[in-house]
């Protein structure tokens, strides 16, 4: 049978040719498919069903999460870059996959309770900083990519990191709303990125868990750390807010509660910081005002704004996309990009003062405007560049 095949492949070897063609292209095809599908979290989500936080509900914590938000996928983080690091990932993979049937959910459970460096903190650097980004691309054996698989391949600082309003941790110090010196912290104390970010995605620490964790360092370094009376040194876009300052372009509107004519501090709200408790309590606004009614009034205006600003992060993937899109096409998006990264700036700046617009709702409304506004001129500016 053999031989007839092989004398049946000499005598038709055009038509051979092109058969061979078509199944590798066809094999490939449905290959790469494959691992497009295996790749996704939907994938994970077989193996990783539970809900909220913690052990076995990683895919539905990591929807969430800003890097969820962001479009930032299972193997962006748990895959090393480059095709080769994409390869080892698949064949990790397979291994987490023969370990789901035969060890048992007890031990299961043990091992994503204790996981071990799954993210190195140069991964994290990878795209949120230039330098580690530019270092690790030089270094990376073998092609980036050789088809898209993940956004992970394709990240290039800086344009990847301002594209998506993300400042450069290691040489920017006013990063999520507060002023802190990443390189500081990591060169002279050693310090890793979970040490302060927890599990970012998977297990996130509350706000207070956070602050609790920087005010005991901080504590032993009274003379050169910030302690807990000075809130303006970390705290900056809160200080923003109720000044009315700090978004790009957004003409300021002072906060009622603001200014030394109203002779108001951080700690006539936030009552509870000597108890660890540093988020203010309805409790304030009611003993301050007499008038329980300011409660429902501060209640309603962060329902709003959270509203609007989901609203603003559901436009703000279709404007990118379209930005995206627009950049593959070759087209001239210079300008388009400059607007958009505005409007990130501003949506961002609302995030990060952490209130939903308590501390100034007025502003807060101009500026959620302005970021609506923005995103229709840069749609409005892609259309000019054909």
């Amino acid at each position: 049978m053999l031989k007839k095949l092989f004398e049946w492949c000499k005598r038709h070897l055009v038509l051979f040719t092109l058969f061979a063609v078509i199944f590798i292209v066809v094999f490939g095809f449905i290959n790469v498919q494959i691992l497009h599908l295996t790749s996704e979290p939907e994938f994970c989500h077989m193996c990783h069903p539970a809900k909220g936080y913690g052990p076995l509900a990683e895919v539905d914590s990591w929807e969430h999460s800003a890097h969820g938000e962001a479009g930032v996928s299972c193997l962006d983080c748990h895959g090393r870059p480059g095709v080769f690091g994409y390869v080892g990932a698949k064949l990790g993979g397979l291994k987490d996959t023969y370990m789901q049937f035969t060890i048992s959910r007890d031990e299961k459970l043990d091992i994503l309770s204790n996981p071990h460096d799954l993210v190195p903190d140069w991964q994290c650097l990878f795209c949120h900083s230039d330098e580690t980004n530019q270092n690790v691309r030089k270094a990376t054996a073998g092609p980036m990519k050789l088809v898209h698989m993940r956004m992970l391949d394709d990240v290039v600082n800086p344009e990847f990191r301002e594209h998506k309003g993300l400042p450069d941790i290691m040489t920017e110090t006013f990063v999520g709303g507060t002023q802190f010196d990443h390189s500081m912290h990591i060169e002279a104390f050693e310090l890793e990125c979970k040490d302060c970010h927890f599990g970012v995605v998977h297990n996130p620490g509350t706000k207070t868990d956070r602050m609790n964790f920087c005010l005991a360092c901080h504590a032993e370094y009274q003379d050169d750390a910030p302690q807990m009376s000075d809130c303006d040194t970390c705290h900056q876009s809160q200080y923003e807010m109720n000044a009315g300052e700090g978004a790009l372009e957004v003409e300021g509107i002072q906060s009622m509660m603001y200014g030394e004519e109203v002779g108001m501090s951080c700690l006539d709200c936030h009552t509870g910081i000597d108890r660890g408790l540093y988020r203010p309590s309805a409790s304030a606004c009611a003993d301050c005002h007499e008038d329980a009614s300011y409660v429902d009034i501060f209640n309603e205006w962060g329902d709003e704004t959270e509203m609007a600003v989901h609203e603003l992060k559901e436009i703000r993937i279709e404007v990118e996309k379209a930005l995206t899109n627009a950049d593959v096409a070759g087209r001239n998006t210079a300008e388009a990009w400059q607007i958009y990264q505005r409007a990130v700036f501003n949506l961002k700046f609302i995030h990060s003062d952490g209130t939903n617009s308590v501390h100034n709702y007025e502003y807060a409304v101009e500026i959620l405007a302005a970021v609506k506004k923005d995103f229709d001129l840069t749609l409005a500016q892609l259309d000019k560049v054909w």
